[in-house]
């Protein structure tokens, strides 16, 4: 019996192979089929492929958008070598088999205009495992701005989710383009000549597609790398902006004979989709952030912008979830959804609160404020941060009467304190202590850590509006707004501190000038 095979292609370029044989190929939308197109143009059962030992033959399956071949529509029909079979916007070709094939190809191509509908589709499916992937990956996109950190663990989470044995993840310069690799695994492979595909991955840039392919030594045989790395199975997918790819995600197999589906490039699609937003929005901030943003206050606004943009990712990505329990009556898409959005609405708040307190002029109004109960609720207010970071807080208490403060000020003012030192701690964990006392004149808290302690060059700026030792991550605000409150009660914040060891940050408030009325 001859053997047949049906190529996809675009143009001359070949993107992939699936051998026809009696039981036949269905061609469709649904993620059952055997040929998996992700086109609005495609039924989820759109058409068959079979030999039927003697020649091949194609049949429309009832889709709404019928089938051609060779230019013609059809219903059903004997197809020859050569012919051209179209389905939606996919253009298939039927060729003779010409050499042995252990295994079929299969292989898929999802287009760049296609992957955001693709991506909204699946958060409606009843995939609970790919739900759980996504929602990570969402997490990390409201949680982490430094964009190699956010980058490394992405591809920590691609390698969790698919059969993947190499990985990589580039984004193109802003300005000439070019790929450069920022994040890979396992990490040695940062050393020496990259075991990756430049055919395939220029082939994603120029096509704006994402690709599949089981056998890249047939599919790719021009590709050096291919060849001298052993590359069989492989999936890169764009990196998709808002309206071009800012970079690429690439796996592959290495030498072992693991089989990629078309449901793994699905996800990887869904995951280079929405992180590509998230890359866009960073590197748009990281050039911001590389500018004088002391030249001018138009700098800081636009650079405080991206900050709130990298926070409505983590918004939108909670909202689809949301969107997704109301559609389902399932409230455990709310339990998913909904900490997202509080944690990134939490980030947008303090950021407005702290603008709005850094430009007021008047001082805020006074009433008695307890400082020990103050502690108290700041403890309450940071307790999810610290357990992400595995900081803990500690609060120790002296016996303080209540005295006229602008209590919200003053809450704000330590508050930025204690999240400070919990960000100092967090790459190795810790611990935090908030500490009250008194003297003859002044009513004084302390905020302790043991974390990474300040750069020497940054002493005498520390308290300087937008200047920050946390990269893109931070604003520069915080501490300058509780100079200024502090400063607005008659008192002072002094801090002590030594690299690897910690640091201590001291409020201390006049007693005289705050007698309560």
């Amino acid at each position: 019996m001859p053997q047949y095979e049906l190529i996809l292609h675009q143009g001359d370029t070949h993107l992939s192979t699936y051998d026809i044989n009696t039981e036949g190929l269905v061609i469709g939308r649904a993620s059952e089929c055997d040929v998996v197109l992700v086109d609005s143009m495609v039924s989820r059962r759109h058409a068959r492929v079979w030999n039927d030992g003697k020649s091949v033959k194609v049949e429309d399956l009832g889709a709404r958008n019928g089938i051609m071949v060779n230019g013609q529509k059809v219903s059903r029909l004997r197809v020859d070598e050569g012919d051209e079979f179209t389905v939606g916007t996919h253009t298939f070709r039927i060729a003779k088999v010409t050499r042995h094939k252990d295994k079929p190809d299969t292989g898929a191509t999802i287009s760049f205009e296609k992957a955001g509908d693709m991506y909204a589709r699946m958060l409606k499916e009843p995939d609970f495992n790919r739900l759980i992937i996504l929602y990570k990956a969402s997490q990390l996109l409201g949680t982490i701005f430094d964009l190699d950190d956010l980058l490394n663990r992405l591809l920590e989470l691609i390698f969790e989710a698919l059969p993947v044995k190499r990985g990589f993840i580039l984004t193109l310069d802003s300005h000439d383009k070019s790929p450069d690799v920022r994040a890979s695994l396992p990490r040695d492979e940062r050393n020496g000549s990259l075991p990756l595909s430049r055919t395939l991955i220029d082939h994603v840039f120029e096509h704006r597609n994402s690709v599949l392919t089981l056998d890249a030594h047939e599919d790719f045989s021009s590709s050096e790398s291919v060849v001298v790395h052993g590359i069989h199975a492989a999936m890169c997918v764009p990196l998709c902006g808002r309206e071009e790819i800012v970079g690429a995600i690439y796996v592959d197999s290495g030498a072992s004979d693991v089989v990629f589906k078309n449901d793994h490039l699905k996800l990887l699609t869904a995951i280079g989709r929405v992180a590509g937003v998230a890359v866009e929005n960073a590197q748009l901030h990281q050039e911001l952030v590389e500018t004088e943003r002391l030249s001018a206050i138009g700098q800081a606004t636009a650079g405080l912008g991206h900050c709130v943009k990298n926070m409505l990712v983590g918004i939108k990505g909670g909202a689809e979830f949301v969107d997704l329990a109301l559609e389902t009556n399932e409230m455990k898409y709310i339990q998913k959804g909904w900490p997202l959005i509080r944690r990134s609405v939490d980030r947008i708040e303090d950021l407005v609160l702290n603008l709005l307190t850094f430009s007021r002029h008047q001082r805020g109004e006074r009433t008695n404020t307890d400082l020990n109960l103050l502690i108290d609720e700041i403890k309450d207010t940071v307790a999810a941060q610290a357990t992400l970071a595995k900081v803990t807080v500690k609060v120790e208490k002296s016996e303080l009467r209540p005295l006229p403060l602008d209590s919200l000020g003053v809450y704000r003012a330590i508050l930025n304190l204690v999240s400070n030192a919990i960000d100092a701690c967090e790459e190795n964990g810790g611990e935090v202590t908030i500490r009250t006392r008194s003297n003859d004149t002044h009513y004084c808290v302390d905020v302790q850590d043991n974390g990474c302690g300040i750069p020497d060059e940054m002493y005498e700026r520390l308290f300087t509006a937008f200047a920050t030792t946390k990269g893109s991550r931070g604003t520069g605000l915080g501490l300058a707004c509780s100079q200024k409150i502090i400063r607005e009660h008659g008192g002072t914040i002094t801090f002590a501190s030594k690299r690897g060891k910690g640091s201590t940050f001291t409020i201390a408030i006049p007693t005289q000038t705050l007698v309560a009325s």
